[in-house]
């Protein structure tokens, strides 16, 4: 089975509706961003983890740095 490596759509980041096509939410009538998840292995599609393996958040960090770059900025500052 192939993957293919480009794969993006279109989601809202207040109500999660996906969508195939980049516009407006058809449910809260936001504008969609652009996903691109990665490759299969890709550890973007991981969740946000300290060093000890502890998950601290169970979205993707795909997701992440759309919706919380602040955060993930911030959690990378005080472990590096």
């Amino acid at each position: 089975m192939t993957h293919d490596l480009s794969i993006e759509f279109f989601m809202c980041p207040r109500c999660l509706v996906a969508q195939i096509k980049a516009g407006t939410c058809p449910e809260c009538n936001v504008e969609l961003i652009t996903c691109h998840p990665g490759a299969e292995n890709d550890p973007c599609r991981r969740p946000l983890m300290n060093a000890e393996g502890q998950v601290l958040s169970r979205a993707p960090l795909w997701w992440l740095a759309h919706s919380a770059s602040s955060l993930v900025a911030q959690f990378e500052d005080n472990h590096s």
